[in-house]
């Protein structure tokens, strides 16, 4: 079998493989691999075809039929090329805008072949092999220069407009036509010596088949299957090349709130009214309630109030309504801006009129000088986390049974630049930069080094312990529990001395892991309190069955039982059934002699509020203790 006949089959054997790859992967509804399989069909057909025509060669009886089907199949060939490098080129012009006269460049194979049909007489078509070598090899020469041409021409394409392409598509192009244009010398230059399309077809479509096969993965991994919009590394990569444009966030508020069915059903018919509303535009799903649209050079406002008519009517999924409410910002994409300062800009507007009526908000010079304090402040509390700047402030917790305060809540403060900033400042920003941890750590050390200062100096610590706060985060982490026995003790601190307040989010996340590092840390002398019982999960099953030191129960279930003589008797039967079980009770939010006297009603253990105690430094408090004794 010649050379040729090899190399077609193995090509064709490797777009098989290829072809069934895709076929036993879950994703294959995505419209561009549609069109890259008939691609890859095609190839494969012809790659069959190819190598029978060379074997039909070597058979004297078909030789004829033979040299009419090879030089059909270079007109075949010759198309599937061009209609590939058009595929690619128009991947380049679909993020770089290039314009269509391009493309006129790319058909130079289609042309060549059909001139030279015409240059070759009709009589030439049943040709001797002997009489026509050298028309055959110019042919071949001519065809695959301009292939070559096509193969130099897309790279510089690719370098002029790189901003605007995939990094992993600019990579795999450029590797595509260095090893084309190689394959494509060695052809032109051996021609002669040996057989005339000795692996050269095979390389070139093999090549051109991974090629398109790779960007078409790459291509489908920044879609999102469910709505058919591109993702956030797509929007990104546009974002770069689109200096000047408008660009949308759209938000849906308050999308956690319903169920994963409901929530996917809302988001379908919301992109597919934007669908229709911005048709002419790209639109991305950044998030799993945020849309980004890049409209182009337009501060056109008039579409947000369409979509805020047609959301002012409730959704209706399988019978149900839902009232939806969408947030839009707007700005206008600023040279050498990142992508990423973009998005965040869109982000920081829409938070500046969450809780509000407002439906969008543009960007201007006010808002700029407004989010650059915010911004500044930010920055400001990121800084002060990092270099451990938490000051801790103790609340005392009065004992009914003592009429003391025998236990203390550390709360934290921040000290910026010497101002002490209260959590309601910092502890969302913290939320949001996911830095929360950060401060549950620097507590905890502050909150040791303090007792160990006090040890050592011989001050006396007129409490029983000192609860801290932790996140589910936190205590579900084994490192950080071995972390936390190791700083106690480094710092010579008795473990009884230390309590962790949790919230029920905790036992929801991990019942099972949550109880076994309870009692891990139980066994090691740490109590637990759980923290807001009420505002939550609140399952008294789950909770009694964890080994809480203290339950806290939150002031919100205190105010609901002054209103009324139901709420009063579930909070009755709540404090009761917990101190049955020989779990202590707190009651916070105290803050009036008349709270005082119900609280101390319902036989609770603890009592924790501003009437008893007011947070303050570790020696105010043994003051404050000192004084009521």
């Amino acid at each position: 079998m010649p050379y040729s006949s090899w190399g077609d089959f193995i090509c064709g054997a490797f777009v098989l493989i290829i072809i069934i790859f895709h076929f036993l992967n879950k994703s294959k509804k995505n419209t561009a691999l549609k069109s890259v399989l008939f691609i890859l069909v095609s190839v494969l057909i012809f790659n069959v075809l190819h190598g029978v025509s060379d074997l039909l060669v070597y058979n004297k009886v078909t030789l004829k039929l033979a040299l009419i089907f090879k030089y059909l199949l270079i007109i075949v060939f010759s198309i599937i090329a061009s209609g590939f490098e058009i595929y690619c080129l128009g991947v380049i012009k679909d993020t770089t805008k290039i314009l269509k006269w391009h493309y006129l460049i790319l058909v130079l194979p289609v042309l060549w072949n059909i001139i030279w049909l015409i240059i070759n007489k009709i009589t030439n078509i049943c040709f001797e092999v002997e009489g026509n070598t050298i028309i055959y090899h110019v042919a071949y020469c001519l065809l695959f220069l301009c292939f070559i041409f096509a193969m130099i021409y897309m790279p510089i394409m690719c370098l002029v407009y790189k901003r605007g392409i995939y990094p992993s598509l600019f990579k795999v192009g450029l590797t595509f036509t260095i090893f084309s244009a190689l394959f494509g010398i060695f052809q032109f230059f051996f021609s002669f010596f040996i057989n005339n399309n000795v692996f050269f077809t095979s390389v070139f479509l093999t090549l051109s088949t991974a090629y398109t096969y790779l960007y078409s993965r790459n291509d489908l991994i920044n879609i999102d299957q469910m709505t058919n919009l591109y993702m956030r590394n797509k929007c990104m990569d546009d974002l770069t090349a689109s200096d000047g444009a408008s660009v949308y966030m759209l938000e849906i508020m308050r999308f956690h709130h319903f169920s994963s069915f409901t929530g996917d059903q809302i988001l379908i018919e919301i992109v597919n009214f934007l669908k229709t509303i911005f048709n002419k535009y790209t639109m991305y799903r950044v998030s799993s309630n945020q849309i980004i649209v890049i409209v182009g050079k337009s501060d056109d406002i008039s579409k947000i109030s369409l979509i805020n008519q047609e959301f002012r009517k409730p959704i209706n999924i399988q019978g149900d309504d839902y009232s939806i409410d969408i947030k839009t910002s707007i700005i206008i994409k600023k040279k050498n801006e990142t992508a990423e300062h973009t998005v965040y800009l869109l982000e920081k507007m829409i938070n500046q009129i969450k809780d509000t009526n407002e439906v969008f908000i543009v960007y201007s010079s006010e808002m700029k000088r407004k989010l650059e304090i915010e911004e500044n402040d930010t920055n400001k509390i990121i800084k002060a986390i990092n270099k451990g700047s938490v000051v801790p402030y103790y609340q005392g917790i009065y004992s009914i049974n003592d009429e003391k305060i025998t236990w203390c809540e550390a709360l934290a403060r921040l000290n910026v630049n010497g101002e002490i900033i209260p959590p309601s400042k910092f502890i969302p920003i913290l939320e949001n930069h996911r830095c929360v941890n950060k401060l549950d750590r620097n507590m905890l050390c502050q909150v040791l080094k303090e007792l160990k200062s006090m040890n050592d100096s011989g001050t006396r610590v007129d409490v029983k312990g000192i609860s801290i706060n932790f996140t589910a985060e936190d205590i579900l982490n084994q490192s950080f529990i071995d972390e936390i026995k190791q700083m106690v003790k480094n710092q010579e601190i008795d473990p009884n001395m230390i309590s962790f307040e949790i919230c029920e989010s905790v036992i929801i996340s991990n019942f099972q892991k949550a109880k076994e590092i309870m009692e891990e840390l139980n066994s090691y002398g740490i109590k637990f309190f759980l923290d807001d019982f009420g505002t939550g999960f609140s399952n008294l099953k789950a909770v009694l069955s964890l080994p809480f030191y203290l339950i806290k129960i939150d002031k919100s279930l205190l105010d609901a039982a002054k209103e009324n003589t139901r709420n009063h008797q579930i909070l009755d039967g709540v404090v009761k059934a917990i101190n049955s079980i020989g779990m202590k009770t707190l009651i916070e939010g105290v803050e009036t002699k008349e709270d005082v006297e119900l609280v101390k009603n319902f036989g609770v253990n603890y009592i924790q509020g501003y009437y008893y105690h007011k947070p303050s430094n570790m020696t105010e408090l043994n003051k404050t203790i000192e004084e009521k004794v």
